[in-house]
């Protein structure tokens, strides 16, 4: 117990220099200054505890902010307790020019629900916490003076009280952090007297875990405790003590903040009926928030019991039946897989985004790769995947990620592309040279295909495309046209013709030439012969 070494009187205020415990003095104790223009406020705040028991000692009282900052310059209080609404000068204000002038001034703020909007700016000002009016209690102040106490240097006595009796909240976040509760806790427990209990992860820029408690006081919660906790995984962490019959009122009111306030996303744990079960509470339902975040980024509220349902397990995807369909030229179709797979993964809200983005990135590394065994120019692109596999690793969503996945795939099908043009007329002209060369042998457009690194498939249409016609269409016309030359010029069978020009059967060869030139072998021989003889007689009378 703190006991005063000297005390004197003197403008309606108290000069401590220091305290006693066990006979030794420990260090300066925490000097408060309170302002409000209700005197009936500053006496109930001057009996609310035993100050000087606690490490306190209030240096003065003031009614308005002018009058305060002559206080604060000639007492140097460590806390200044204010109204908001005064004459003269307002809390804002006092605040705005009490930080300026003495910076190492903590405040706090004594705030009705209408006033929360002016609390609100105030944090920007410096406010080091606020205390609602209408909840205002001695354990509540004691609690919030030890907390703002114990960020200000050399007060030992909040360090000692922190030491021999931890408050609810820091109870419960050692609970979280794994630890368990000491023996003769559950007084400090008085404030929580109903059976269940939920944490509310909260996250968003610039999130207020305070105002956040207030708004949801100023709900139908009005009468719930909830206590405001330290999270090293969420910009605020709240815990509410509820009987279960008022859980759905929990969470509607957390929809309708959702809905009041968009730019901060919030997960409602599993609820427990015990303080020893929140720590399993709090690491899956943080654990799921950050999964949930990064593949609904639209999503703002995720409740235990509503969470989205996310697409049904189904094959793993195969990346040698990718890479093969890529080996044969089928773009589209290894696109077309891919894709599929990577929108069923989006769906997998519970896999952890490292999952994702690493199967991202190994299907540009492996991209990149194919390409170049392909022969496809991938200079520029080999210097860019690095800030691919970056910048996908680093995507705080999945649509960011996505994008970047299309933006890379656009990117490889304009190599393809330009590639494929650039070597369309030099492929083409190997293949047909090809055949000129081979048409006698039992060609078949696998071969050629096998031969010239093609899917069988994309050739055929690759051929229609750029010759106009099929690739036995082609192969009949190279064939029929040999053949009217050794008809011509030789006097070869017609059986022996066929085989000679790669028909293994007489009949089908007589087909196809009739089709082709528009008469059988034997007429087009026969005519042939007959223009001869009528030219060599022509001729011969020419001689005469």
């Amino acid at each position: 117990m703190g006991v005063p070494i000297k005390k004197s009187w003197g403008m309606g205020s108290i000069v401590l220099s220091g305290f006693e415990i066990g006979g030794k003095t420990v260090g300066e104790a925490c000097k408060v200054l309170i302002v409000d223009d209700e005197m009936l406020i500053r006496q109930g705040i001057i009996n609310y505890i035993a100050w000087e028991q606690e490490g306190f000692q209030i240096v003065g009282e003031a009614s308005n902010g002018r009058e305060a900052m002559g206080l604060i310059a000639e007492f140097a209080p460590h806390i200044v307790i204010t109204d908001i609404v005064m004459p003269i000068m307002d809390g804002i204000d006092l605040v705005k020019e009490g930080k300026m002038e003495f910076p190492d001034t903590e405040f706090i703020v004594l705030s009705s629900f209408e006033d929360f909007d002016y609390v609100r700016s105030m944090f920007q000002n410096g406010v080091a916490d606020y205390i609602l009016k209408p909840k205002l209690n001695g354990p509540e102040l004691l609690k919030i003076l030890n907390r703002v106490a114990n960020r200000i240097p050399g007060l030992q006595h909040c360090v000692m009280a922190a030491q021999t009796e931890p408050t609810a909240e820091e109870l419960i976040e050692n609970v979280i952090q794994g630890y368990h509760l000491p023996a003769g806790h559950e007084g400090l427990f008085d404030s929580l007297p109903n059976s269940h209990f939920v944490l509310v992860a909260i996250r968003g820029e610039s999130v207020d875990p305070f105002q956040v408690k207030i708004n949801l006081e100023r709900t139908v919660l009005e009468e719930l405790p909830i206590l405001v906790l330290h999270s090293s995984e969420a910009d605020g962490l709240l815990l509410l003590n509820f009987q279960l019959h008022q859980l759905d009122i929990i969470k509607q009111a957390l929809k309708q903040q959702a809905a009041k306030f968009p730019d901060i996303k919030w997960m409602m744990c599993e609820p427990v009926d015990a303080i020893e079960g929140l720590k399993k509470a709090y690491d899956e339902g943080c654990a799921k928030m950050k999964k949930y975040e990064f593949y609904l980024p639209e999503d703002k509220l995720f409740l235990f019991s509503e969470l989205p349902v996310e697409h049904e397990k189904q094959a793993n995807f195969d990346l040698n039946h990718f890479i093969e369909m890529f080996k044969d030229r089928l773009f589209n179709a290894a696109f077309t897989y891919l894709e599929n797979h990577v929108a069923y993964l989006a769906g997998r809200y519970n896999n952890d985004s490292f999952e994702f983005k690493s199967f991202l990135g190994n299907i540009v590394f492996n991209i990149v790769v194919l390409l170049d065994a392909m022969k496809y120019e991938t200079q520029e692109l080999e210097q860019k995947k690095y800030n691919y596999f970056s910048t996908i690793n680093e995507a705080t969503d999945i649509n960011e990620a996505l994008d970047l996945l299309g933006t890379f795939l656009e990117e490889v099908k304009e190599i393809i592309q330009l590639g494929d043009k650039a070597g369309e007329s030099n492929n083409l002209d190997r293949i047909l040279e090809y055949i000129e060369l081979h048409y006698t042998e039992p060609l078949r457009l696998s071969e050629i295909a096998n031969h010239f690194h093609f899917n069988a498939s994309y050739l055929s249409s690759y051929f229609s495309t750029h010759h106009k016609e099929g690739f036995s269409e082609y192969l009949n016309r190279v064939r029929i046209k040999k053949s009217m030359e050794l008809l011509a010029n030789s006097t070869v069978s017609i059986s022996n013709i066929s085989g000679m020009v790669g028909y293994s059967e007489h009949s089908y060869y007589c087909k196809v030439f009739k089709r082709i030139t528009g008469m059988s072998p034997g007429n087009y021989r026969k005519e042939l012969q007959a223009g001869h003889e009528t030219e060599e007689k022509n001729l011969s009378h020419l001689k005469k």
